[in-house]
């Protein structure tokens, strides 16, 4: 490296906003050498070491050694009190905190009550963290109180069952020391009846908050009346992850929320477990949500598609500015009957296209997931007419892993009209037999060259549980079509709540481990092709080249010219 080439390096790494996006990448240990390197990388290497700390016991540390003591259970404490000398040291770090997390299940060896007591009582200012704004608690509530203040945005709260405890003061706590909250997130086991009017008066509190997320089952009745009258709340979700818990089904049973003039003014953005029924009619109530851009509906029902396409209606009719509709009904795979292998769709249970026509009247909808018990019982000019009426797709998943397996009217060929028509789609899923291979390629009525069918920015195919027999003729097929760094998932999500029936595990193992295979394949082939196809390209270029020259050769001797052809430049 010259000294030219130095120079731009040193003003390069001299700049505090580029440092603290290189050191935000960086490891703990990486960043704790940065600090000792020189003054100016020194602040920056300290704020992006404290920035987020989710090892409580490396803050407490700063003030005063800890050890280890118990038995059997250990356990951290100071080994002597902090002073105010150590607070004032304290201050260079706890200033830069601006996201805690403290889970004492995850703790390797937990930190003993009376070491938050003696940072309640030692501390030399009511706010030890005062640039924090966001904070996950998963330990005893009251240990949360002494990092509350009014600047936090941010709460996450795990609630544990407390008993015959009411969580009313630790609420009131939450609603007096973080007014200003934008942010809550409940999570818990505990189902919402418990304490549902303890919430309902948090909620009255926190006048500012924009987005709520619970576990499963707590937007009850109650809680949706008392979020309704949230001035500022744009995002109502839920969470199917084990941290975040589960509610009880019976707490939204009925679900018949009564509404006044000005709810949920500004909200955007609502998922709610409901059935389909409640759903369309919390839709169509007087006062319900007409600005909704995202909706994802959960039943905990196997819905019928009359009351779907009624659902699909009232969306249609209440929802038009929707860009994001997920539908999820119920799947339940405790029996065996669902590998039953029967050649006709029951027309009481199968989604058909009229079940569905209703979306076509959402116009800017993007990302459509739909989730039910049986396949749906689309044909291919179905398919066709999805793929031309929203060419602005983003991600469509049509059901792709349904619990009865024995049979779809779908096929590989079914992919192409979305190659075809919808050139921004990234995420597509459907439930197909492709175990017809006898003549797998790209149908001609699209093309006589599978380049025209090529999808132009999938990122990912979702299989399912799709039939599937021959994974390398799949491969094949699925090569000439999907872009290079494609992904191919399968696999289920059914609900953890129903047992899966041996039989129906065993098949769904089987099919998802040939997808494995062709996800495992694809990568390999897709190059080849693309390889193919430039240097097809480049000979067409050669032969049109050549068939120029050959033609100016041709002309040229009709005129009695003769040309030097190799001196030539075509343009």
């Amino acid at each position: 490296m010259n000294s030219a080439e130095r120079t731009v390096m040193h003003r390069v790494l001299n700049i505090p906003e580029l440092l603290d996006m290189v050191f935000s990448f960086l490891e703990p240990e990486s960043n704790a050498v940065n600090a000792r390197i020189c003054r100016r990388w020194s602040e920056i290497a300290l704020d992006a070491l404290w920035r987020d700390v989710r090892d409580v016991q490396l803050l407490f540390g700063l003030l005063a050694p800890l050890r280890v003591c118990g038995g059997k259970d250990e356990f951290l404490e100071f080994e002597r009190m902090p002073d105010s000398t150590d607070w004032k040291r304290f201050e260079k770090y706890g200033k830069r905190v601006r996201r805690l997390e403290y889970d004492v299940q995850r703790c390797h060896t937990p930190l003993k009550q009376n070491v938050f007591d003696d940072v309640a009582r030692t501390r030399t200012r009511l706010d030890i963290l005062p640039n924090m704004h966001t904070l996950l608690w998963k330990a005893p509530l009251s240990l949360a109180v002494m990092f509350m203040h009014k600047r936090m945005k941010n709460f996450s709260v795990y609630l544990p069952e407390l008993k015959e405890i009411s969580p009313h003061p630790f609420f009131k706590d939450v609603a007096d020391r973080m007014p200003n909250l934008t942010s809550l997130d409940l999570r818990s086991t505990v189902p919402m009846h418990k304490f549902e009017a303890e919430v309902v008066k948090l909620f009255e509190h926190l006048p500012k908050i924009q987005k709520v997320t619970f576990p499963r089952y707590y937007f009850t009745t109650r809680i949706a009346e008392a979020l309704s009258r949230l001035e500022n709340l744009g995002i109502i979700e839920f969470q199917y992850l084990d941290d975040q818990g589960s509610g009880n089904v019976n707490d939204v049973v009925p679900f018949i929320p009564l509404l006044v003039e000005g709810a949920f003014p500004v909200l955007w953005d609502h998922s709610m477990a409901a059935s389909f029924e409640d759903a369309a009619r919390f839709l169509n109530i007087p006062f319900a949500p007409t600005n909704l851009t995202m909706l994802y509906i959960d039943s905990y029902v196997i819905e019928t598609p009359a009351v779907v396409r009624n659902l699909l209606n009232t969306i249609s009719e209440n929802c038009q500015l929707l860009t994001f509709l997920a539908l999820v009904s119920l799947r339940d795979a405790s029996s065996s009957s669902v590998l039953s292998l029967e050649n006709e769709y029951d027309p009481d249970l199968a989604i058909t296209i009229d079940t569905l026509k209703p979306l076509f009247k959402l116009p800017n909808l993007t990302t459509l997931e739909l989730v039910h018990q049986y396949p749906l019982a689309l044909k291919s000019e179905d398919i066709r007419l999805f793929a031309a009426s929203w060419p602005a797709l983003r991600s469509l998943l049509l059901n792709t892993e349904p619990v009865l397996l024995s049979k779809s009217n779908l096929t590989l060929d079914d992919l192409l009209p979305f190659a075809q028509h919808c050139p921004q789609l990234r995420h597509l899923g459907l439930f197909i037999d492709a175990r017809s291979t006898t003549n797998i390629s790209p149908s001609s009525s699209f093309s006589s060259s599978p380049q025209t069918v090529q999808f132009k920015a999938l990122e990912r195919l979702s299989m399912g549980v799709s039939l599937i027999e021959d994974d390398n003729a799949v491969t094949l097929f699925l090569s000439q079509i999907l872009p290079l760094n494609c992904q191919v998932d399968s696999g289920i999500t059914w609900d953890e709540s129903f047992p899966v029936h041996e039989e129906v595990s065993s098949v769904v193992q089987e099919r998802c481990t040939l997808w494995s295979k062709v996800a495992e394949l694809l990568p390999v082939l897709t190059k080849l092709r693309t390889q193919e196809r430039a240097r097809t390209k480049a000979m067409e270029m050669e032969l049109e080249d050549l068939r120029m020259r050959t033609k100016v050769l041709k002309d040229s001797a009709a005129l009695g010219v003769r040309l030097d052809i190799s001196s030539c430049v075509m343009i």
